[in-house]
């Protein structure tokens, strides 16, 4: 009997130790009760670990009231840390996220998380952007680990109920500039790789945003493998991108103004998007980098105003101009450098339409070409994305690929992607 009761209180301990290794969310508190496992390699259970009907599923839970631009504390349960890897932290408006969800990354963490030294869990601060409209969200933590026995991704997701919101914008961190979030190692959902084999390497993220922390003491850093790394059908653009409100309402009460009339060229195509009406700019507007124009109307000095109350003749006419307009700007067309000449531009090449390739400088940084853009993301061109639906950018580099119209009136600052 002894010797029965010693093998049960063993075998007890080893389910407590198992059940106590890897990580889960502490706080914020994940919905489910989720074990401490990696979501499964086809991807049935992302994301949040999803189990049985996902309405039940999302509807469990407490609500975790978090104020814009205030710290938040992001905790772990757990002790096989991995030695470390890379997380992220993102939010989505869907109240029940499915494969296809957009989300919008509020923090990328490449190297020493969930675990500073290796040692142990760690505790982290997080800040939801005072840029991020009020309302109610679904929050995700996603982690790489580094010392995984092959490709894993885990996940754990928690609600959240943000106040304060979208009232004023966050220098460091703009609810537009926030891209889509970075998923691997599940085969239904896309085909890309954290890495080859079980290697220990702490990913970088192929787009990882404007808020970027590398905490680790022993960091070993290793680009994703595959160029499609987001959710089902997803780019990297990320949900809030353009200024879309949560569905509740939220945010900035003032109703937008109505579009006024544009004199320049470059708004002719007369696009759209999400949050107002947008008009393109040419290289160099506002928050731009600058670049080489591929337009006539381009390569002349930025002419997107709003209509005015009669203004003095242009002085660029002269005084013996003919009564008919000239059929082209007096400015001659830019060449195209098949190489960027803008300090910082990067070391990529461009192809005859524009696009980047190889390596870059300049983190951040975006090169339009036409409906299509690109990024510099962790020393690297990302493939080329589509814009939205009927909306075009300023061809070149620049660190923002559009401005709202009414910016022309009320210097409000430029709206990037």
């Amino acid at each position: 009997m002894g010797r029965f009761t010693s093998y049960a209180a063993t075998l007890a301990a080893t389910l407590a130790a198992t059940a106590s290794g890897h990580m889960i969310m502490k706080s914020p508190s994940p919905i489910g009760n989720p074990d401490n496992s990696p979501l499964s390699s086809d991807g049935s259970n992302f994301p949040c670990k999803v189990t049985g009907d996902p309405a039940t599923f999302y509807a469990k839970g407490e609500v975790t009231k978090v104020q814009a631009g205030a710290k938040q504390s992001l905790t772990f349960t757990g002790s096989a840390v991995h030695g470390g890897g890379s997380c992220q932290l993102a939010i989505t408006t869907d109240k029940q996220p499915s494969a296809s969800t957009q989300w919008s990354v509020i923090q990328s963490i490449e190297g020493g998380c969930p675990s500073k030294d290796g040692n142990g869990p760690s505790e982290y601060d997080f800040t939801i952007p005072d840029s991020v409209p009020s309302g109610d969200y679904i929050f995700a933590w996603t982690w790489i680990s580094k010392m995984s026995g092959g490709p894993e991704y885990y996940m754990n997701c928690a609600k959240l109920q943000v106040e304060g919101g979208g009232n004023k914008r966050s220098i460091d961190t703009r609810a537009e500039d926030m891209p889509n979030l970075f998923v691997a190692n599940l085969a239904s959902v896309n085909t890309c790789k954290s890495r080859e084999g079980g290697s220990s390497v702490d990913v970088l993220f192929p787009v990882p945003g404007p808020n970027v922390v590398k905490p680790g003491s022993s960091n070993t850093f290793s680009k994703a493998i595959g160029d499609q790394c987001f959710p089902k059908g997803g780019s990297a653009k990320g949900l809030l991108a353009g200024g879309n409100a949560p569905s509740n309402g939220g945010g900035d009460s003032a109703p937008a103004p109505s579009a006024p009339a544009v004199t320049s060229s470059a708004a002719a195509a007369k696009p759209t998007a999400p949050g107002g009406v947008f008009v393109t700019m040419p290289n160099g507007g506002a928050g731009g980098a600058g670049g080489a124009a591929t337009s006539t109307a381009a390569a002349s000095k930025p002419t997107t105003s709003v209509a005015a109350p009669a203004a003095p003749s242009a002085p660029a006419a002269a005084p013996s101009a003919p009564a008919a307009a000239p059929s082209a700007p007096a400015a001659p067309a830019a060449p195209k450098p098949s190489t960027p000449t803008t300090p910082g531009a990067g070391a990529g090449s461009g192809s005859s339409q524009g696009a980047m390739s190889g390596k870059c400088t300049t983190e951040g940084q975006f090169n339009c070409v036409g409906e299509q853009f690109q990024q510099c993301a962790s020393g690297a061109w990302t493939s080329l994305q589509a814009m939205a639906a009927g909306t075009k950018c300023a061809p070149g580099l620049s660190t923002s690929l559009w401005v709202p119209s009414r910016r022309l009136r009320r210097g409000t600052r430029a709206a990037a992607l």
